[in-house]
């Protein structure tokens, strides 16, 4: 929380800086998308993930930063780690002129995340960000109690997060991003934006700054991009981005079937650069490779098999400027005459409406982010970062050129931003941009992308970029020879142990998350060519989808019967009982995958597993209470050690829900209804208990406790020496053998009397040899 911490301190001082411009203002604050597998921490300061960091201090991360699997954090030989986070922040820039203000000298510049060094983040509340609102709204199926839902939408996400700020360009920001649980669209986040010219550039909108249009606004989303940190950290020492992020381990990639950025780690070090044999950073100590490869403990052998990024659905096509360097009555750019030219100076093209081609840049870049940086480089009108020249793909007709992209009839590359795969190595940075746009007060843009992760890419997908030598490449298999240290661990990955558990359904790959994306938003299914791995037809134009607010089709996607919500008990027996109401028998919607059949019953050490499964409860198969009731009754699970539970529902096709209902338990005995004799265990107490129940060798448990008691210890000469307030439906509580006055106890003889509220005593002798 340290970071965190920080952040809120400084947009606190701030917000006290500026009063009376900010008091209307919110401060800075956050919500997280946890309903599906790809966990998320949101602001509404446009922040996405944790102020961009790439630095030493980035090592920690207390809050979801694109985690996928969640519930990573992790103990492995005694350090603790963070978990699976995959981004060092991400955010959106605007910038614009006024317009009879061209030149970089009058741009107004607005980055709202995604700004930062190696020595810490530039924040943007208060300077280019004003936060307004943030709110989440849960559409989830059923209802905390378990009851189904009466408010649920099945046309919308189960998990919604709007966020709103406004910005110095007096444009102010609505962000909504969804989330689902349902497994083939849980990997996966969707963001809409919608850029409105308000003229408030403080946050508070009964004051309006700025009235004239602008002109050559752009718009850019920054994410930078590090597959995973625990990868990193067990193989480097730490979140290594010298030689380890930044030209060395990772790769970007770009999938024009799906407008799909995306990094992967492909080696570790140098010295591997050439034969892979360590890509996705397996685990480095042999015997825990081979531990978490064939358990799937920490998500199995490959420590970094993530490949994150994001692919566009839509942008905005209604509010771009004509760019007529012949015409100036036609002319709607202030830099057309004179900057709008590539190195060669040549103009870019234009299509038949004098519109640039879209997207307007696209660049994988260092995770340097300064201010100056990104002003003169990725913001400006001077400059279209980087070049626009170069062919993508064959007209349709043509041979497919040994795999090379289709592009669909009518349609062509050049002119467009081109994707630097000679320049794929640069790793972390991923930038796309669009524009440029005109806008007058009430004028609004409209954008939307989807985070997406993926175990990898799809073997042998032919993409662009994923190393140097050339352009189209296709993408490596996960299933392959992993040496470390000169030794051979396996020869086939895949082969010998499989996929993690949190792999949930056939959508493996982030092409084939990103396919998904697509259908999300479109409401419909894409033809999958399986030839050449991606859409039936070739390639897919967001500029052809329906902007966000007109688009009645989105969202409508297969549903499953969604998994109950559970309660998880110890009983008197020290066994542990598992129950949910019949509810979920009820659930309908349209698109449903199929009808509820039975429930399968997991359990795992770590919340993001590997889950065993415990067994099944078939429908209708109920108890006299009429609730589903399942009793694990496993010996090998001490008392006081932490599980985890988790309940699907499966229907008569075997798709089953998303693990919603994660729920933690420490193992004991149930509270006694009445209170009879009770037990101070061990006694006598010699130099240690042994007694692991409570993870102290020092502890002594009083079992056979009600609900609710107070527990007095005497010494034989009848002085109180401590005083405990057991209130928990648990059978036991420990005593740690420490006073009152926090002072080590001596070796002797003790009495203890507990009472209850009401009136119940019981009284016994405790002996301690030390």
């Amino acid at each position: 929380m340290k970071f965190l911490n920080q952040y809120k301190i400084f947009s606190v001082a701030v917000f006290l800086l500026l009063l009376p411009a900010l008091v209307r203002a919110q401060l800075v604050d956050y919500r997280i998308h946890q309903r599906g597998m790809l966990h998320e921490t949101v602001y509404n300061d446009g922040v996405i993930g944790r102020p961009w960091q790439y630095g030493s201090s980035g090592e920690k991360q207390s809050l979801p930063s694109f985690e996928w699997p969640p519930y990573s954090k992790t103990i492995i030989n005694g350090i603790e780690y963070s978990g699976q986070h995959n981004i060092i922040g991400g955010g959106i820039y605007i910038s614009a002129n006024e317009v009879g203000k061209p030149g970089w000298e009058n741009r107004i510049f607005s980055f709202c995340g995604g700004i930062g060094t190696g020595s810490g983040p530039e924040l943007p509340a208060g300077r280019w960000s004003f936060p307004i609102s943030i709110e989440k709204i849960e559409n989830y199926p059923l209802l905390p109690d378990g009851e189904l839902n009466p408010n649920y939408n099945p046309d919308e996400a189960e998990e919604i997060i709007i966020a709103k700020w406004a910005t110095n360009v007096g444009i102010t920001v609505t962000r909504t991003s969804r989330a689902w649980s349902y497994p083939d669209y849980n990997d996966m986040i969707i963001y809409e934006y919608e850029l409105e010219y308000t003229g408030d550039t403080d946050g508070n909108p009964a004051t309006i700054e700025r009235t004239a249009p602008l002109v050559d606004v752009l718009f850019h989303v920054n994410y930078g991009f590090s597959p995973s940190m625990l990868g990193y950290q067990r193989n480097y020492g730490e979140w290594k981005y010298e030689q380890g992020m930044y030209r060395q381990d990772n790769r970007s990639s770009f999938d024009p079937d799906y407008w799909l950025t995306f990094m992967q780690t492909v080696h570790t070090g140098a010295a591997d650069a050439k034969d892979e044999y360590m890509a996705f950073k397996p685990e480095p100590d042999e015997e825990l490779f081979k531990y978490f490869a064939e358990t799937g403990v920490n998500g199995g052998g490959l420590l970094s098999p993530q490949a994150p990024g994001y692919c566009w659905l839509y942008w905005d096509t209604d509010h771009f400027a004509v760019v007529d360097p012949v015409n100036p009555e036609r002319n709607e750019s202030e830099y057309a005459n004179y900057m709008l030219k590539d190195s060669k100076g040549r103009y870019f093209e234009t299509d038949e409406n004098g519109y640039i081609l879209q997207p307007w840049n696209m660049k994988t870049e260092s995770g340097n982010t300064r201010i100056e940086k990104m002003e003169d480089r990725a913001t400006t009108m001077d400059e279209r970062w980087w070049t626009v020249y170069g062919e993508l793909g064959a007209p349709e007709g043509f041979p497919s050129d040994e795999g090379r992209f289709v592009l669909p009839k009518g349609r062509q590359w050049l002119g467009r931003a081109r994707y630097e795969w000679d320049e794929s190595y640069n790793g972390v940075q991923i930038i796309n941009g669009f524009g440029p746009y005109k806008m007058k007060l009430g004028d609004k843009l409209e954008f939307a992308y989807a985070e997406v992760v993926g175990y990898g890419g799809t073997e042998g997908k032919i993409i662009c970029g994923g190393q140097t030598s050339t352009q189209f490449f296709p993408i490596r298999s996960m299933d392959r020879k992993v040496v470390v240290n000169g030794k051979v661990y396996t020869e086939h990955y895949l082969q010998d142990y499989g996929y993690p558990d949190y792999i949930d359904s056939d959508i493996i790959s982030v092409n084939q998350v990103a396919h998904k994306a697509w259908e999300a938003y479109l409401g419909q299914q894409i033809p999958y060519d399986p030839d050449r791995k991606g859409p039936a037809g070739g390639m897919l134009f967001p500029e052809d989808n329906p902007k966000p607010s007109l688009n009645s089709a989105k969202y409508k996607i297969p549903i499953p019967v969604p998994a109950p919500v559970i309660k998880v008990e110890n009983t008197p027996q020290a066994t542990v009982k598992i129950t949910w109401k019949r509810s979920v028998e009820n659930f309908s919607a349209p698109r449903m995958t199929g009808k509820l059949s039975k429930f399968y019953v997991w359990r795992s050490n770590a919340g993001m597993g590997p889950w065993k499964l415990l067994g099944e409860v078939q429908l209708g198969n109920v108890n006299e209470e009429g609730l589903y009731e399942f009793i694990d009754n496993d010996e090998t699970y001490k008392l006081g050690e932490t599980k985890y539970y988790s309940v699907t529902s499966v229907d008569d096709k075997g798709n089953q829900s998303g693990r919603t209902n994660i729920t933690p338990h420490v193992k004991n005995v149930r509270s006694v209804d009445k209170m009879d004799k009770v037990y101070a265990v061990p006694n006598p107490f010699i130099v240690k208990s042994g007694f692991e129940g409570h993870g102290q060798d020092n502890a002594i448990g009083f079992y056979g406790l009600p609900e609710k008691c107070t527990i007095r210890i005497y010494s034989y000469a009848g002085q109180l020496v401590e005083t405990i307030e057991h209130d928990s439906p648990v059978y036991s509580t420990a005593w740690f053998q420490v006073t009152r006055n926090n002072q080590d106890i001596a070796s002797g003889i003790y009495f203890y009397v507990i009472t209850t509220p009401s009136g119940e005593t019981a009284t016994g002798k405790l002996v301690i040899v030390k």
